[in-house]
Protein backbone atom coordinates (compact mmCIF):
# COMPACT_ATOMS: atom_id res chain seq x y z
CA UNK A 1 0.00 0.00 0.00
CA UNK A 2 2.64 2.49 0.84
CA UNK A 3 4.45 1.46 -2.86
CA UNK A 4 0.47 2.63 -4.09
CA UNK A 5 0.70 6.05 -1.88
CA UNK A 6 4.28 7.19 -2.86
CA UNK A 7 3.60 6.38 -6.69
CA UNK A 8 0.52 8.47 -6.21
CA UNK A 9 1.99 11.20 -4.91
CA UNK A 10 4.72 11.30 -7.58
CA UNK A 11 1.72 11.56 -10.16
CA UNK A 12 3.76 8.87 -12.31
CA UNK A 13 3.62 8.95 -16.11
CA UNK A 14 3.29 5.33 -15.91
CA UNK A 15 -0.85 5.00 -14.52
CA UNK A 16 -0.31 1.05 -15.06
CA UNK A 17 1.90 1.33 -12.85
CA UNK A 18 0.12 2.86 -10.28
CA UNK A 19 -2.70 0.68 -10.76
CA UNK A 20 -0.68 -2.43 -10.25
CA UNK A 21 0.30 -0.94 -6.99
CA UNK A 22 -2.95 -0.40 -6.08
CA UNK A 23 -4.42 -3.82 -7.23
CA UNK A 24 -0.96 -5.66 -4.65
CA UNK A 25 -2.35 -4.01 -1.85
CA UNK A 26 -6.03 -4.56 -2.86
CA UNK A 27 -5.22 -8.42 -3.09
CA UNK A 28 -3.69 -8.12 0.54
CA UNK A 29 -6.98 -6.92 1.78
CA UNK A 30 -6.39 -3.26 1.82
CA UNK A 31 -9.85 -1.68 1.71
CA UNK A 32 -8.64 1.83 0.79
CA UNK A 33 -6.65 -0.07 -2.15
CA UNK A 34 -9.87 -1.58 -3.26
CA UNK A 35 -11.48 1.36 -4.03
CA UNK A 36 -9.00 3.25 -6.08
CA UNK A 37 -8.95 -0.04 -7.80
CA UNK A 38 -12.75 0.28 -8.55
CA UNK A 39 -12.02 3.88 -9.42
CA UNK A 40 -8.97 2.71 -12.25
CA UNK A 41 -11.33 0.06 -13.64
CA UNK A 42 -13.89 2.69 -13.89
CA UNK A 43 -12.22 5.17 -15.99
CA UNK A 44 -9.50 3.06 -17.48
CA UNK A 45 -7.25 4.64 -15.81
CA UNK A 46 -3.54 2.27 -16.48
CA UNK A 47 -5.77 -0.87 -17.40
CA UNK A 48 -8.59 -1.14 -19.62
CA UNK A 49 -12.14 -0.39 -18.45
CA UNK A 50 -13.86 -2.83 -16.75
CA UNK A 51 -17.31 -1.55 -15.06
CA UNK A 52 -17.66 -5.46 -13.65
CA UNK A 53 -14.28 -5.66 -11.90
CA UNK A 54 -14.49 -2.45 -10.94
CA UNK A 55 -17.73 -3.05 -8.83
CA UNK A 56 -16.63 -6.04 -7.56
CA UNK A 57 -13.79 -4.77 -6.32
CA UNK A 58 -15.89 -1.64 -5.03
CA UNK A 59 -18.43 -3.38 -3.49
CA UNK A 60 -15.70 -5.62 -1.65
CA UNK A 61 -14.35 -2.28 -0.48
CA UNK A 62 -17.82 -1.31 1.06
CA UNK A 63 -18.54 -4.76 2.62
CA UNK A 64 -15.40 -3.71 4.59
CA UNK A 65 -16.84 -0.33 5.63
CA UNK A 66 -14.83 2.02 3.11
CA UNK A 67 -17.21 4.84 3.19
CA UNK A 68 -15.79 6.28 -0.18
CA UNK A 69 -16.84 3.05 -1.89
CA UNK A 70 -20.19 3.00 -0.39
CA UNK A 71 -20.17 6.43 -1.94
CA UNK A 72 -18.85 5.67 -5.10
CA UNK A 73 -21.71 2.75 -5.53
CA UNK A 74 -24.21 5.36 -4.88
CA UNK A 75 -22.63 7.62 -7.45
CA UNK A 76 -22.76 4.97 -9.85
CA UNK A 77 -26.09 3.54 -9.40
CA UNK A 78 -27.79 7.28 -9.28
CA UNK A 79 -25.93 8.39 -12.68
CA UNK A 80 -25.59 5.03 -13.92
CA UNK A 81 -21.69 5.13 -14.24
CA UNK A 82 -20.77 1.18 -15.08
CA UNK A 83 -23.97 -0.10 -14.31
CA UNK A 84 -27.47 0.67 -14.94
CA UNK A 85 -28.79 3.29 -13.42
CA UNK A 86 -30.76 2.38 -9.86
CA UNK A 87 -32.05 5.00 -7.88
CA UNK A 88 -33.28 2.72 -4.81
CA UNK A 89 -30.04 1.03 -5.09
CA UNK A 90 -28.24 4.53 -5.13
CA UNK A 91 -30.24 5.63 -2.07
CA UNK A 92 -29.08 2.31 -0.03
CA UNK A 93 -25.64 2.89 -0.42
CA UNK A 94 -26.00 6.84 0.47
CA UNK A 95 -27.43 6.00 3.14
CA UNK A 96 -24.41 3.20 4.17
CA UNK A 97 -22.17 6.35 3.36
CA UNK A 98 -23.72 8.79 5.75
CA UNK A 99 -23.71 5.44 8.38
CA UNK A 100 -20.26 5.01 8.05
CA UNK A 101 -19.44 8.97 8.42
CA UNK A 102 -19.28 10.15 4.82
CA UNK A 103 -21.02 13.24 5.32
CA UNK A 104 -20.33 14.27 1.50
CA UNK A 105 -23.38 11.93 0.67
CA UNK A 106 -25.72 13.55 2.89
CA UNK A 107 -25.96 16.25 0.14
CA UNK A 108 -26.43 13.40 -2.92
CA UNK A 109 -29.17 11.47 -0.51
CA UNK A 110 -31.31 14.48 0.22
CA UNK A 111 -31.24 15.46 -3.96
CA UNK A 112 -32.25 11.92 -4.68
CA UNK A 113 -35.22 12.00 -1.80
CA UNK A 114 -35.69 15.71 -3.20
CA UNK A 115 -36.59 15.32 -7.05
CA UNK A 116 -38.75 12.27 -6.16
CA UNK A 117 -42.95 13.11 -6.08
CA UNK A 118 -43.53 11.34 -2.49
CA UNK A 119 -44.18 13.99 0.22
CA UNK A 120 -42.48 12.08 3.26
CA UNK A 121 -39.12 11.44 1.27
CA UNK A 122 -39.54 15.51 0.41
CA UNK A 123 -39.54 16.54 4.03
CA UNK A 124 -36.65 14.36 4.84
CA UNK A 125 -34.52 15.98 2.12
CA UNK A 126 -35.64 19.27 3.36
CA UNK A 127 -34.61 18.63 6.83
CA UNK A 128 -31.21 17.37 5.33
CA UNK A 129 -30.99 20.48 3.43
CA UNK A 130 -31.53 22.69 6.59
CA UNK A 131 -29.06 20.89 8.60
CA UNK A 132 -26.19 21.66 6.06
CA UNK A 133 -27.08 25.12 5.68
CA UNK A 134 -27.07 25.65 9.47
CA UNK A 135 -23.32 24.16 8.56
CA UNK A 136 -22.56 27.27 6.09
CA UNK A 137 -23.30 25.09 2.88
CA UNK A 138 -24.67 28.05 0.15
CA UNK A 139 -25.82 24.98 -2.04
CA UNK A 140 -28.25 23.34 0.45
CA UNK A 141 -29.68 26.92 1.42
CA UNK A 142 -30.79 27.31 -1.88
CA UNK A 143 -32.81 24.28 -1.83
CA UNK A 144 -34.36 25.18 1.36
CA UNK A 145 -34.95 28.35 -0.40
CA UNK A 146 -36.83 26.27 -3.44
CA UNK A 147 -38.67 24.07 -1.16
CA UNK A 148 -40.25 27.14 0.65
CA UNK A 149 -40.98 28.37 -2.78
CA UNK A 150 -42.53 25.39 -4.50
CA UNK A 151 -44.11 24.08 -1.00
CA UNK A 152 -41.81 20.79 -1.54
CA UNK A 153 -41.65 18.97 2.06
CA UNK A 154 -42.68 22.12 3.76
CA UNK A 155 -45.52 24.67 3.75
CA UNK A 156 -45.09 27.26 0.94
CA UNK A 157 -43.80 30.33 2.14
CA UNK A 158 -42.13 32.92 -0.13
CA UNK A 159 -40.78 35.10 2.94
CA UNK A 160 -38.68 32.01 4.66
CA UNK A 161 -37.39 30.97 0.71
CA UNK A 162 -36.42 34.19 0.27
CA UNK A 163 -34.08 34.20 3.39
CA UNK A 164 -32.96 30.90 2.94
CA UNK A 165 -32.07 32.51 -0.60
CA UNK A 166 -30.26 34.97 0.96
CA UNK A 167 -28.25 32.93 3.05
CA UNK A 168 -26.79 30.71 0.03
CA UNK A 169 -26.82 33.79 -2.12
CA UNK A 170 -24.64 35.33 0.45
CA UNK A 171 -22.26 32.10 0.05
CA UNK A 172 -21.75 32.70 -3.39
CA UNK A 173 -24.85 30.62 -5.10
CA UNK A 174 -25.34 31.80 -8.18
CA UNK A 175 -28.82 30.05 -8.34
CA UNK A 176 -30.02 31.47 -5.47
CA UNK A 177 -28.39 35.03 -6.62
CA UNK A 178 -30.41 34.54 -9.78
CA UNK A 179 -33.69 34.26 -8.28
CA UNK A 180 -33.23 36.82 -5.86
CA UNK A 181 -32.81 38.85 -8.76
CA UNK A 182 -35.79 37.82 -10.38
CA UNK A 183 -37.79 38.04 -7.16
CA UNK A 184 -37.16 41.43 -6.85
CA UNK A 185 -37.25 42.81 -9.94
CA UNK A 186 -40.90 41.43 -10.08
CA UNK A 187 -42.46 41.62 -6.91
CA UNK A 188 -42.08 37.54 -5.44
CA UNK A 189 -42.22 37.42 -2.06
CA UNK A 190 -40.86 40.85 -1.76
CA UNK A 191 -42.01 44.17 -2.08
CA UNK A 192 -40.47 45.04 -6.23
CA UNK A 193 -37.10 46.63 -6.07
CA UNK A 194 -35.20 46.90 -9.05
CA UNK A 195 -31.96 47.87 -7.28
CA UNK A 196 -31.39 45.36 -5.37
CA UNK A 197 -32.99 42.96 -8.62
CA UNK A 198 -29.76 44.80 -10.24
CA UNK A 199 -26.91 44.11 -7.71
CA UNK A 200 -28.37 40.08 -7.14
CA UNK A 201 -27.79 39.83 -11.21
CA UNK A 202 -24.31 41.68 -10.94
CA UNK A 203 -23.36 39.43 -8.61
CA UNK A 204 -24.27 36.48 -10.64
CA UNK A 205 -22.86 38.21 -13.76
CA UNK A 206 -19.47 38.55 -12.28
CA UNK A 207 -19.39 34.76 -11.85
CA UNK A 208 -19.68 34.18 -15.31
CA UNK A 209 -23.55 33.48 -15.33
CA UNK A 210 -25.49 33.96 -19.00
CA UNK A 211 -28.50 34.24 -17.62
CA UNK A 212 -27.63 37.07 -14.98
CA UNK A 213 -26.02 39.32 -17.71
CA UNK A 214 -28.82 38.62 -19.95
CA UNK A 215 -31.58 40.12 -17.15
CA UNK A 216 -28.86 43.03 -17.12
CA UNK A 217 -29.33 43.78 -20.07
CA UNK A 218 -32.53 43.36 -20.61
CA UNK A 219 -32.74 46.22 -17.49
CA UNK A 220 -30.77 48.82 -19.13
CA UNK A 221 -32.26 47.94 -23.20
CA UNK A 222 -35.33 48.55 -20.64
CA UNK A 223 -34.51 50.93 -18.38
CA UNK A 224 -36.07 48.99 -15.62
CA UNK A 225 -34.71 50.88 -11.86
CA UNK A 226 -32.16 51.89 -13.76
CA UNK A 227 -30.95 54.31 -16.82
CA UNK A 228 -31.86 53.53 -20.12
CA UNK A 229 -28.43 52.96 -21.90
CA UNK A 230 -28.07 50.90 -25.43
CA UNK A 231 -23.88 50.63 -25.04
CA UNK A 232 -24.43 49.06 -21.05
CA UNK A 233 -27.64 47.19 -23.03
CA UNK A 234 -25.08 45.80 -25.53
CA UNK A 235 -22.06 44.79 -23.77
CA UNK A 236 -24.15 42.53 -20.93
CA UNK A 237 -26.12 40.94 -24.04
CA UNK A 238 -22.88 40.47 -25.70
CA UNK A 239 -21.38 38.46 -22.42
CA UNK A 240 -24.42 36.80 -22.40
CA UNK A 241 -24.31 35.66 -26.24
CA UNK A 242 -20.78 34.70 -25.86
CA UNK A 243 -21.58 32.30 -23.18
CA UNK A 244 -24.21 30.79 -25.45
CA UNK A 245 -27.51 32.42 -24.28
CA UNK A 246 -29.31 32.32 -27.65
CA UNK A 247 -31.91 35.03 -26.34
CA UNK A 248 -28.95 37.52 -25.50
CA UNK A 249 -27.85 37.39 -29.12
CA UNK A 250 -31.29 38.10 -30.89
CA UNK A 251 -31.78 40.89 -28.38
CA UNK A 252 -28.24 41.92 -29.23
CA UNK A 253 -28.79 41.85 -32.93
CA UNK A 254 -32.12 43.53 -32.28
CA UNK A 255 -30.53 46.82 -30.53
CA UNK A 256 -27.94 46.65 -33.03
CA UNK A 257 -30.26 47.40 -35.74
CA UNK A 258 -32.38 50.00 -34.05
Amino acid sequence: MGRAWTLEEARPDDRAALFEAYLAAARLGKREAMTNVGLHFLYGDGVRRDPKRSRMWTEKAAALGDDVAAFNLGLAYDNGHGVRKNKGLAEAWYRRAVALGFSVAEGNLAHLLFEGPEAHRQKEAVRIYRKLARQGHPIPAYNVGLAYELGMGVRKSLKRATAYYEMAAKGGDVDAQLALGYNHLNGIGVPPDAMHAFGWYRLAAEQGNAKASFSLGQMFAQGLGVPQSKARASRHFRDAASLGHARAARWLKKLEQR
